[in-house]
């Protein structure tokens, strides 16, 4: 290709080629004839820029002419004049409110003509956005349209506000353009979302002299967005309006012609660049064409690169010229070039041209423009089901960093510190309208009630299956974007690869994330986000792993966890802190990893260092003034770039205050840049598994519990719309000779508006359910989490057969492992059924194992993870699946997970562990079939209980476990040691939740006592209602005791049997007196009807000490003959406790004391349970108050001790021991409690070496004993 030829096919056969290769007297005559069309380019291009004008963005002192407006021409926000708390980008356009209700204007005002700016939004809520004058004076109360002169549209709450308030427009959501029009010649206001106009929404405010409007906006706390006043090319211009800021016409003029020929240039790269017909080596022209093409590109790029800094300039030019690049289309998003490859060559070349002939800041500032308005649109709502914009997003984003330079910096630099990668990995739902569209025919889950719902079932699952089919082509380029990011074949000696980069990089947000939750909401990623990125992180990790290792199963040695491999920061380890670990177990240390590790060599270090050391660094650290945060600020749902330099405004606070970057703890959030090379691929694949384990901990789970509420919410609704159509058909279907009330026109009216409201709100929900069927609860994703449940579940496997250094485990294993069994089973579960997963049941097994094995495991020490597992046997032992599963692991294991529950409660957190035990029982015990306690069906409310309330009141069925329950009385059986511990440790903290239960009811009921109104804090009531269902679960706990195994208590032969029996019969006598007295406090705060104390009544208390009281005396009952005379023993042992009252007894049937208060009221009674108390318990419970009325009476002619022959000790019983040496005396029962916790006499505090009987037998030899206080 010949020279002219060149330059015709850059600048157009129009300029004559002497025009450009007009000599110059200035040059030298030397010069080739390549060198000369060079130099003569370079001068005219230069002519032709200054002839198009000086660089409108680099005026000394910028001026706007335009008339109208009053300000600087470079518009921002004013931070002079803003009221609360806010943090602004350096830019001064985007901002984040930490106050209540924080307010800003803008530098410029307007008075006469058109004008428009827009407003990106990075949340949703309540945020006030329009106009106002200087004269409004705003508070944390009142913002943008709460006074005269200012004027505002709200789309939280779908409202304009002008001092009063309307409905206007559309509700907005997060990511949305909303542009702000003022036409100041007639006086109207209007607003518009995404380009579509919403009306006009004042078309009557005050104009002429004087008068002058600000852009003005006014954010509640966290709400944030960017606003654009023209600094870039507005997304939707009203035809008519003018941007507030002055648009760079001859600058895009100037970059438009440069990329013209830019353009053009890198069409000459595919063609030969050599000289036709000319052997170049023997030639005289030292200058290639090649590079000639490469000199002209030079002096293209000269004049470009200043122009390039501007902002306005990379999205009006830059950005469409890379998309014409890529060959990508403006409407669908896909790429049409027929040869991609000839189009990624020219982007290539042209990455490679920038970044040879531009400055580092020059092009550093570019790219981050690029990134930043690709995001932009990437971030906002689609309205179609192609999400063209997205896809364009997404493919110009790819094609720039299959770069290998340009992908490194936007690794170190951009993506994690300016935009944070995880936006592009988001899928957003789409507009309501949408939605609409694609799901037109709504169904939700009514057990077939309806058939117009069901109706509709096929045609709304095939929506589903249509969002689910779009969704996947946008996640494959996003995937495709984190296989290129995860490239780890571009390191250099110098350069690290861009996977190292990234796990670098990505460890840090995985701290910010984790430190967030404690310092600054800014470095929160929103959670929709956050799930979305998980997902397509683990699906990443997969297929690199598949392509790299291809090793199976995949584990996370367990050696991960303490070789220094992974940074783990601060994260507690399931031994507790690693600095005291380090200490305990660095002898296990050094046997696995050997003297000359490096964690050895800090270890020793560490140890060697005055203690002092730590303080000082961590003082001189604090008081370091330039710590820098996250450069990001979040919302519920999407994220905009904020400076590292944030900065805060404070109402009345001096420009010299603190910044919030000074504010923030800086610990560990300054990283050092990674060294040279690439690394090992099996090691980093595993290290980026691990951080999304962790991931998941701290964010993703989040997410998936938020969305399985949208399931409960409908479920509620379509209950209270089944509710309302029974009504409706109720009335609507009256006989003729049924009475009719007056208004039921109006009721059916009333209830046929009810219905319109419960369905319409279905529809929506069910829509939005439709989103979430197809991208969150999918099959897909179900088989995501299952997959990382199963790695998690063999990583602990192998980690805990490391023996002690099992402890070096970081707690968020156990925390995901739980997590992620929960959310399969209680989130996605049912919509994606648990069955969908193939080998579930070994899967739950293996699982149930593992918590049988390691709920008490003294390794554990972290108290949150010793939490955590014991609340997910819990958890498991409430549903029929799970309890199967724990069924089904293996003997050895089942047992151990017995021993462990039957511990002593005593100096351990027990309240988890006795519910497991209740799980067990529950079904089998007296009146203990109920999923939910019958009083409670009786109160009227939607919502009895709340969230936080005790497992004892949980709406959940019963599923008792007979093997369990046998697996219980074979260890108590076997081991009377441990029996008589747990059991002792059991009734001590009954005695102790009933009293604090009583004593709290006593406090409640002298305060409502009161003449004068008293309010009891909502905590109080909170803490008495748990002490009643603790009281409740220890109750039911001692009824499957007793019942199971009734021979602890009644053996005589036993040692610890009658101890036993007498604690027992005194603490339930205490129980029935104090829930059965007419006069007490728990009848008074019953009558009271409290909300906090919904669970506590008559019923579910008396049912469980009947219970027991059934169990226990069950064989006399059964062996009961009046014509017997002999009062059996267990029998006697009840009636003949001093507290023991038969009217207490007598009232679970209703019989109350003649002349009580309660009289007119209706009783209590069990017969008004009849659907919860069968008949045959009803029986039961009517042979037992005969039994113990009939052996009362033969009690009677029982002599009267007298005071000289009653024990001294409890007053209750005879004497019937004694005290050797010291002779001492006092009742077998006083001795025994006694001797569990001290061998020293009552009196005189001497050893006791036995104790003998009245009769002269020996009851406890302590001779041989180490005395325990000794």
């Amino acid at each position: 290709m010949e020279m002219d030829e060149i330059v015709h096919h850059i600048f157009g056969r129009e300029i004559e080629m002497s025009k450009i290769c007009e000599p110059d007297p200035s040059t030298s005559s030397s010069l080739s004839k390549k060198s000369k069309c060079i130099e003569c380019v370079y001068q005219w291009v230069n002519r032709l820029m200054e002839e198009m004008g000086p660089l409108q963005d680099k005026r000394v002192f910028p001026v706007d002419t335009r008339e109208g407006r009053l300000g600087p021409a470079t518009v921002c926000l004013d931070t002079t004049s803003h009221v609360g708390l806010f943090v602004v980008g350096a830019d001064r356009l985007s901002i984040n409110s930490q106050s209540n209700f924080s307010t800003i204007r803008a530098n410029v005002c307007l008075y006469r003509g058109k004008w428009q700016y827009e407003v990106q939004l990075g949340s949703k809520g309540v945020m006030q956005i329009g106009w106002a004058t200087s004269f409004c004076k705003f508070s944390q109360e009142t913002g943008v349209g709460d006074t005269v002169h200012s004027f505002a549209y709200d789309g939280n709450r779908v409202r304009k506000w002008n001092v009063s308030t309307h409905r206007y427009g559309e509700a907005w959501l997060s990511g949305d353009i909303v542009g702000c029009t003022i036409d100041l010649d007639s006086g109207v206001l209007e607003f518009y979302r995404n380009g579509r106009s919403m009306g006009k929404a004042f078309d009557n405010i005050q104009i002429g002299p004087g008068m002058a409007y600000f852009p003005a906006v006014s954010l509640a706390f966290t709400e944030n967005l960017v606003v654009n006043f023209g600094s870039t090319p507005l997304r939707y211009p009203v035809p008519g309006f003018e941007p507030i800021q002055e648009a760079l016409f001859h600058d895009v003029a100037k970059a438009e012609q440069l990329f013209k020929w830019l353009s053009q240039l890198l069409v000459l790269f595919d063609h030969k660049f050599e000289m036709r017909g000319q052997d170049v080596s023997q030639s005289d022209e030292p200058i290639t064409n090649q590079a000639l093409l490469m000199g002209l590109a030079r002096i293209f790029l000269h004049p470009l690169a200043p122009l390039l800094l501007s902002p306005y300039i990379t999205e009006a030019c830059l950005v469409p010229f890379l998309k014409s690049l890529c060959n990508l289309s403006s409407v669908s998003g896909h790429s049409e070039n027929k040869t991609p490859s000839d189009k990624k060559r020219r982007l290539m070349l042209f990455l490679d041209m920038m970044w040879a002939f531009l400055e580092e800041h020059e092009l550093k500032k570019c790219l981050e423009s690029v990134v930043t308005c690709l995001l932009a649109r990437f971030r906002q709502v689609s309205f179609v089901l192609d999400y063209p914009h997205q896809k364009q997003s997404l493919l110009l984003l790819l094609s720039l960093v299959h770069h290998p330079r340009t992908r490194q910096h936007l690794l170190e630099n951009v993506l994690f510190d300016k935009v944070r990668f995880a936006n592009f990995l988001h899928v957003k739902p789409l507009d309501e309208g949408g939605l609409v569209e694609v799901v037109n025919h709504t169904w939700w889950d009514n057990n077939c009630e309806d058939q117009r719902v069901e109706r509709n079932r096929a045609s709304y699952f095939m929506a589903c299956q249509k969002i689910k089919e779009a969704i996947a082509s946008v996640e494959t380029l996003q995937i495709e974007l984190l296989k290129t990011l995860l490239d780890n074949s571009d390191g250099t000696t110098t350069q690290a690869s861009s996977r190292k980069i990234f796990l670098r990089k990505f460890r840090t947000f995985l701290r910010e994330n984790v430190l967030s939750s404690r310092t600054l909401l800014l470095l929160q990623i929103p959670l929709p986000i956050t799930l979305c990125c998980f997902h397509r992180l683990l699906v990443t990790f997969r297929a690199l792993w598949e392509l790299e290792v291809g090793k199976y199963p995949i584990v996370i040695p367990a050696r991960t966890f303490y070789d220094g491999s992974v940074n783990y920061y601060n994260i507690d380890r399931l031994g507790g802190v690693l600095s005291h670990l380090n200490k305990t177990l660095k002898v296990d240390l050094m046997r696995v990893l050997g003297p000359d590790h490096s964690i050895m060599t800090n270890i020793e270090s560490s140890a060697s260092q005055p203690q002092n050391m730590g303080m000082e660094a961590g003082a001189a650290f604090i008081s370091n003034p330039s710590v820098s945060v996250g450069p990001q600020f979040t919302d519920g749902h999407a994220t905009f770039m904020i400076p590292v330099l944030a900065r805060v405004l404070a109402q009345q606070q001096p420009s010299s205050s603190p910044t919030l970057a000074e504010r923030v703890p800086g610990e560990g959030l300054q990283e050092q840049k990674a060294k040279g090379g690439s690394v090992d691929s099996a090691a980093s694949l595993v290290e980026l598994l691990d951080g999304l384990v962790l991931f998941y901990h701290v964010s993703a789970h989040k997410q998936l519990a938020k969305v399985s509420t949208l399931r409960e919410s409908m479920s509620e609704y379509s209950t209270a719309l089944g509710s309302v159509t029974a009504r409706l058909d109720t009335y609507r279907h009256l006989s003729p000779n049924m009475s009719v009330e007056e208004n039921s026109a109006d009721i059916i009216c009333d209830l046929e508006q009810s219905s319109g409201v419960f369905e319409q709100k279905l529809s929506e929900q069910a829509r939005h359910m439709a989103w979430v069927r197809a991208t969150v609860f999918s099959s897909d994703k179900q088989s995501h989490l299952a997959w990382l449940l199963r790695v998690i579940l063999q990583t602990v496997k192998l980690a805990s057969k490391e023996g002690q250094l099992f402890a070096y485990v970081p707690d968020f294993y156990i925390d995901s492992l739980v997590e992620i069994c929960a959310a399969l089973r209680t989130y996605v579960h049912p919509t994606s059924p648990l069955e969908n997963i193939e080998g579930y049941e070994d899967l739950l097994i293996e699982v149930s194992e593992f918590l049988c094995d390691h709920f008490s495991d003294p390794r554990i020490v972290h108290a949150s993870s010793k939490d955590t597992l014991i609340q997910a046997l819990a958890s498991f032992a409430c549903s029929p699946n799970t309890l199967l599963a724990l069924e089904r692991v293996p003997y050895s294991s089942r047992m151990n997970m017995v021993r462990s529950l039957l511990r002593p409660y005593e100096n351990r957190a027990w309240a988890q562990s006795n519910w497991v035990l209740v799980r067990i029982w529950q079904g089998c015990g007296f009146a203990f079939r109920y999923h939910k306690s019958p009083h409670l069906l009786w109160k009227h409310g939607p919502k009895l209980l709340q969230a936080d309330s005790s497992l004892i009141s949980q709406c959940i069925k019963p599923c008792p476990s007979r093997l369990f329950q046998g697996h219980v009385k074979e260890v108590m059986m076997s081991d009377e040691a441990l029996t008589t511990a747990f059991l002792n440790s059991l009734l001590n903290q009954l005695n102790w939740a009933f009293s604090e239960f009583i004593g709290m009811l006593q406090e409640i009921q002298n305060v409502s006592s009161h003449p004068e109104r008293v309010f009891i804090e909502s905590r109080q009531l909170k803490i008495c209602a748990t002490c009643f269902d603790l009281t409740l679960a220890l109750l039911r706990v001692l009824e499957m005791v007793v019942s199971i195994a009734p021979e602890i208590f009644t053996d005589i032969m036993r040692s610890s049997s009658e101890l036993l029996l007498a604690r027992l019969c005194q603490l339930l006598c205490q129980v029935l007196n104090r829930v059965s007295s007419q006069a007490g406090c728990f009848q008074h705060v019953v009558m009271l009807d409290i909300p906090d104390l919904e669970t506590v009544d008559h019923f579910p208390i008396l049912a469980a000490v009947v219970g027991i009281l059934l169990a226990i005396l069950r064989d006399d009952i059964q062996k009961f003959d009046v014509k017997v005379s002999v009062v059996p023993e267990i029998t006697k042992v009840l009636l003949t406790e001093p507290s023991f009252q038969l009217k207490s007894v007598n009232f679970v049937f209703g019989d109350l004391q003649k002349g009580s208060k309660l009289q007119k009221m209706k009783p209590f009674s069990f017969y008004n349970y009849s659907d919860d108390v069968s008949f045959a318990e009803i029986e039961e419970v009517k042979q037992m108050i005969q039994l113990l009325n009939f052996y009362q009476g033969r009690l009677t002619d029982v002599r009267t001790l007298s005071e000289d022959e009653l024990c001294t000790i409890c007053y209750a019983y005879s004497i019937s021991a004694t005290f050797k040496p010291c002779n001492h005396q006092s009742c077998r029962t006083c001795i025994a409690h006694h001797l569990m916790n001290s061998r020293d006499c009552f009196f005189c505090k001497a050893p006791i070496q036995f104790v003998i009987g009245l009769d002269d037998k020996m009851l406890h030899d302590l001779s041989k004993l180490e005395n325990p206080d000794g």
